[in-house]
């Protein structure tokens, strides 16, 4: 008898708490709808639903803004289709960025409907580049040309911003995005894979005054002015001289011929197992400009060289200006006061 009857509470018990949490979750509910009936701004949802199931089939992107404008699109490559700038004459784009892009597209978010006065767009950043404003519209087409994404983006320090071309309408919206204002940051600008360890000889000859070379026994050694033989005030002005070459952090490119002109300076560097490089610096419409190509000393080393000529030689790449003087700096830089 007394099992029956405490069965009996333990099944009324577990009835009383169904019906408490139903009451529970029909209040959250309706909470969550008076909640946004008094808040009419809240927005939710994906900003390009569907885009998962459609990225695939991309062609072409583009990135239109005040600062840069840039057309990203497949190109056939061997047996093998990749992305390339199209505007920088075709320069393979970094996988990682492009993935950055489709995963934060996927994952934009509305969160708040903000205005849809025109006149106010300017303010969250959604004005019409193509107007000259603050926007950066994101485009990326299928093969047919037809638009998989068209969104005018405000990146503003306040949030992040969207709306479409043909609608007034902004919203706030969650996401994380790749650098779209900054071409350089979709290149893998490196026109040098090489540890500075393996240099052994620098001879540079800067824009004003003497060459000189820098040279170490080995790669455990320190740097010195080999010719002429001057002792520098600096250790670490000498040594930045002479390993400059293999921490390039270029800010464009262009394909080697599309820059000529007479070398304003030139560096040479030797290897510890018989590579040279040749790199000449070269002023266009007012940028310097590096062009790099290796040799082997040694039959040993022609694959590397070849290696190091596929991936910089067939590109010009450019410089700030304070990189192209610590490249090739003056004697004079390494050694305050002396006559050059």
């Amino acid at each position: 008898m007394s099992t029956d009857l405490a069965e009996r509470r333990k099944r009324d018990a577990l009835k009383l708490w169904l019906i408490a949490g139903a009451l529970l979750a029909i209040a959250a509910v309706t909470l969550g709808i008076e909640y946004r009936a008094s808040r009419p701004d809240l927005a939710s949802g994906p900003v390009v639903p569907g885009l998962a199931q459609n990225i695939s089939s991309g062609q072409r992107i583009i990135i239109t803004s005040a600062d840069a404008s840039y057309r990203i699109e497949r190109a056939q490559r061997g047996g093998e289709q990749v992305w390339v700038m199209r505007d920088r004459d075709d320069y393979p784009v970094l996988a990682s960025r492009l993935a950055q892009l489709t995963e934060g597209l996927e994952g934009l978010r509305y969160t708040r409907r903000m205005t849809n006065d025109p006149a106010k767009h300017e303010r969250l950043g959604v004005g019409d580049p193509r107007e000259g404003r603050r926007g950066v519209l994101v485009q990326i087409e299928d093969g047919r040309g037809a638009l998989l994404v068209n969104l005018i983006l405000g990146i503003e320090p306040g949030g992040l911003y969207v709306r479409r071309p043909d609608s007034d309408q902004t919203w706030a919206a969650q996401g994380e995005l790749p650098p779209l204002r900054n071409i350089a940051a979709w290149l893998q600008l490196t026109p040098l894979d090489m540890p500075a360890e393996r240099l052994a000889r620098v001879e540079i000859t800067p824009h004003e005054g003497r060459a000189y070379v820098l040279a170490r026994d080995s790669a455990d050694m320190p740097w010195r002015i080999a010719s002429p033989a001057l002792a520098a005030l600096a250790q670490s002005s000498v040594t930045a001289a002479a390993e400059r070459i293999a921490q390039l952090a270029p800010v464009d490119v262009r394909t080697a011929p599309a820059i000529q002109g007479e070398p304003f300076a030139r560096v040479r560097a030797t290897t510890f197992d018989g590579i040279t490089l040749d790199a000449e610096l070269i002023e266009r419409d007012g940028r310097p400009w590096l062009k790099l190509v290796a040799r082997a000393e040694t039959q040993e080393q022609e694959a590397a060289a070849l290696e190091i000529n596929n991936r910089a030689a067939p590109w010009a790449y450019a410089l700030d200006e304070i990189e192209a003087e610590s490249l090739a700096p003056p004697l004079g830089a390494l050694i305050p006061g002396v006559t050059e």
